[in-house]
């Protein structure tokens, strides 16, 4: 069976055949937020603090969600005195309602792409070139 044992030596890495890492996609620049996506917390029958629900309204990665999101969040936010902390937090993340969330859903809040804006005109990056002697 191939990758048992210790007999097989491992490919050299000169001889794959893909050379370049797999991409997730580009970075989301992410908007803030003019008006609240999520309904209010009085609409529903949540069991989720207010202080976090308002949070997440507030939060630009709603702006992303679909009409089955939206249903997921609600769900979460309904169900959260019966889930265990892991439980809350795998949910969160994969909605992107916690920093590793939004990386790996590759969004960037308001606030990222103020500050790379910022140190990007700081940097103020100039590309230098090689000068060689000139041919007659």
């Amino acid at each position: 069976m191939a990758g048992r044992g210790g007999s097989v030596a491992p490919k050299d890495p000169a001889q794959r055949r893909r050379y370049n890492q797999p991409a997730r996609g580009e970075w989301v620049d992410l908007e803030p937020l003019e008006e609240p996506i999520l309904c209010g917390y009085d609409e529903m029958r949540f069991t989720i603090p207010v202080w976090l629900w308002q949070a997440w309204r507030a939060d630009a990665v709603t702006s992303q969600y679909g009409e089955a999101d939206m249903g997921a969040i609600e769900l979460l936010a309904v169900e959260w005195d019966g889930l265990q902390a892991n439980e809350q937090r795998l949910r969160m993340d994969s909605l992107g309602l916690t920093p590793k969330g939004k990386r790996d859903l590759r969004w960037r809040t308001p606030n990222e792409v103020k500050t790379i804006r910022k140190q990007e005109e700081k940097a103020n990056v100039v590309k230098l070139h090689a000068v060689g002697k000139a041919k007659k």
